[in-house]
């Protein structure tokens, strides 16, 4: 599958590692807690460096200001043994790398998802990174042809990327990333960057009105006044309605 997701997104030759990373080096190396390193033992079977993206290999400028020091963008790719602790495993691959990384998770069953997170440096030691909540797709069968998933590894292609420098590149992957949450809504994905980016926007707020559903079903379950349960009632609705013309405009986008 490595070999396969190198040359189905175009990885750049000169970038390319593909080299095992032993677990008992990333333990020694790496500041995992006892139930971090038990989920490595028990659930990944094997990891590997795939690419690291930085200025040689790439001849493209890394990229610093008072949040971000980019300096490489580095891919790795876990077999796994489970899959039911990925999102744990996921965190903590990101947290013990200080690079920006791309994550590409394999099932057994040949499966895969993609997980991203921006790096921004502590604003009290420089040498540190505070670490953003992960960003993660759905798995999916990467082999089919001729689905919201392909076109979604279309827009992966590193070519298609931005070049400017390499903090747009990894803004880039994390934007397509979010994104892939469209196609379980709309089954389908935005193709322009700028719509990409209304569509963030957008999921955002359907986030927000999910949040505001959950709650009011959670004040409606405890009420006992008839007239309070379909006050609330109605309010989950005016909420529902909201998520449905985002909706619409997130079809309209794709």
């Amino acid at each position: 599958m490595r070999e396969w997701l190198i040359n189905r997104l175009q990885i750049p030759q000169r970038t390319v590692l593909n080299r095992k990373i032993p677990k008992k080096a990333f333990f020694t190396q790496t500041d995992l807690s006892t139930t971090e390193k038990e989920l490595f033992t028990s659930d990944i079977e094997g990891m590997h460096l795939i690419s690291v993206m930085n200025q040689q290999s790439m001849n493209i400028p890394s990229f610093q200001d008072d949040e971000f020091n980019y300096s490489e963008v580095v891919w790795i790719y876990v077999d796994l043994r489970i899959t039911k602790n990925i999102n744990k495993i996921a965190s903590a691959i990101h947290k013990a790398i200080p690079n920006p990384v791309v994550l590409v998770a394999g099932s057994s069953e040949g499966r895969i998802l993609l997980s991203t997170s921006h790096k921004r440096l502590n604003k009290n030691d420089k040498t540190k990174v505070v670490v953003e909540q992960p960003t993660i797709t759905d798995w999916f069968n990467p082999r089919e042809e001729d689905t919201a998933y392909s076109k979604f590894l279309n827009a992966l292609v590193v070519s298609n990327l931005s070049f400017e420098n390499l903090y747009s590149i990894y803004e880039d992957i994390q934007q397509l990333i979010k994104c892939e949450e469209v196609i379980q809504l709309v089954g389908t994905i935005p193709t322009s960057k700028d719509k990409r980016e209304e569509v963030v926007n957008i999921l955002r707020n359907v986030q927000k009105h999910r949040k505001n559903i959950e709650q009011l079903q959670l004040e409606q379950k405890g009420q006992v006044d008839f007239g309070k349960k379909m006050e609330l009632h109605m309010k989950i609705k005016r909420q529902e309605q909201e998520i449905n013309t985002h909706l619409l405009r997130i079809k309209e986008l794709c």
